[in-house]
């Protein structure tokens, strides 16, 4: 059975399938279940960074993307109350996410990392190739891929 779960959700509906796959295994197993977030950097012009500076509003930027973030961990907690999982851990990274997915499974030493088999990132990915594809190139353990 696996112990430590890592659950990488976006707030697509194949991620919030996820979280509540990852949230019965967790259940089932009684191990620990993180959920994490990968945003992307925010990035602005340096005119428009220069004009944020001059009104004292540079720390605005991280209010846009927390709601949509502190949503997408809202209704994983959700799932994780509804499995009765009590010990539930999250966090949030920014940067390429398949890459910030598997250094975190590496540094944690997860057992298997659960996501959804498509995003919110559909048209990227067909540009890229999907986070799930990737994750699952790289991950130093299991990779559950839900639809």
């Amino acid at each position: 059975m696996y112990k430590n779960i890592l659950c990488a959700i976006d707030g697509s509906e194949h991620s919030l399938r996820a979280a509540t796959q990852a949230c019965e295994m967790a259940r089932q197993s009684g191990g620990t279940l993180t959920f994490i977030v990968v945003t992307k950097p925010f990035k602005i012009s340096s005119e428009a960074k220069r004009y944020l500076e001059r009104e004292s509003l540079l720390g605005e930027a991280t209010y846009i993307v927390a709601p949509m973030t502190e949503q997408v961990l809202d209704e994983a907690k959700r799932a994780a109350k509804k499995a009765e999982i009590k010990d539930v851990k999250t966090v949030i990274r920014e940067g390429q996410a398949a890459r910030k997915i598997v250094e975190y499974a590496k540094l944690q030493r997860c057992d298997v990392i659960v996501l959804g088999s498509r995003g919110r990132g559909d048209i990227e990915s067909l540009l890229l190739g999907s986070v799930a594809h990737k994750v699952s190139s790289l991950a130093p353990c299991t990779v559950i891929l839900v639809r």
